[in-house]
């Protein structure tokens, strides 16, 4: 009888659990952005008597724009998966110019001489993320990325997305959270010039990669990529 009991009891306290999770509000979290990368890279290629015959100056530019919604959040989540992430907007374009370092033209050496260009839209290489990273009994940090994109193979626009960079951590006081009223949001401003615990931003990145001398010549690079965003995520109540 006391064994029926026992169980009647972790029965009723089971049910009052799953009752308790249903009937917890539930939210959809939105992280939206923009932003620039600028890749500019000078390359001179340097015989040993110290004259520059040859040189390549690559100049791309990506714009990125994501929005990425992970619905049915509730406070006692770890993680959140995310709908179909939308990067409408993305595009990088650039060009590729070799010249004979300030030469005349026909001193640089045979087929060198050129001049193209590229653009295209940036297309899916991953998925979004939301995870809690942390939680106390007045907040819990919510930690962001954003859909990664890259440049489509074969396009030519020499240029590797900076995606570690676009992402963020957000502090979420639970407070003003579980007194959010249906259908209310609270919204997080975040970007490069807003970091958040543990968000560490490098806005321009030294990409140089000189060469030692081979077969005559030392290549000098001066290679430099700039990446600037901002963003929002947004905290809808749902139920």
């Amino acid at each position: 009888m006391r064994v029926l009991t026992l169980i009647a009891g972790s029965l009723i306290l089971l049910a009052a659990a799953t009752a308790n999770a249903a009937t917890a509000p539930s939210y959809t979290i939105t992280f939206t952005g923009t932003g620039t990368e600028h890749h500019l890279d000078t390359q001179q290629n340097i015989q040993d008597s110290g004259l520059c015959d040859s040189a390549e100056h690559i100049d791309v530019t990506a714009t990125i724009a994501w929005s990425t919604t992970f619905p049915g959040f509730r406070t006692a989540s770890r993680s959140a998966l995310a709908q179909p992430a939308q990067t409408t907007g993305s595009q990088v374009t650039g060009s590729d110019v070799k010249d004979a370092c300030g030469l005349p033209l026909e001193q640089a050496p045979p087929g060198w001489i050129a001049t193209t260009t590229c653009s295209s839209p940036l297309v899916s290489a991953g998925s979004p993320s939301l995870t809690v990273e942390k939680k106390t009994k007045t907040a819990m940090t919510l930690a962001l990325t954003a859909p990664p994109t890259t440049v489509p193979v074969g396009v030519g626009c020499p240029l590797n997305v900076r995606n570690d960079q676009l992402a963020t951590h957000i502090v979420v006081p639970l407070k003003k959270l579980t007194a959010l009223k249906k259908k209310k949001s609270l919204s997080f401003a975040v970007g490069i010039t807003k970091p958040g615990p543990g968000d560490y931003y490098v806005p321009a990145q030294d990409c140089s990669q000189p060469t030692k001398p081979y077969e005559g010549y030392r290549t000098d690079d001066h290679c430099q990529d700039s990446l600037s965003w901002s963003g929002a995520v947004t905290i809808t109540r749902v139920s």
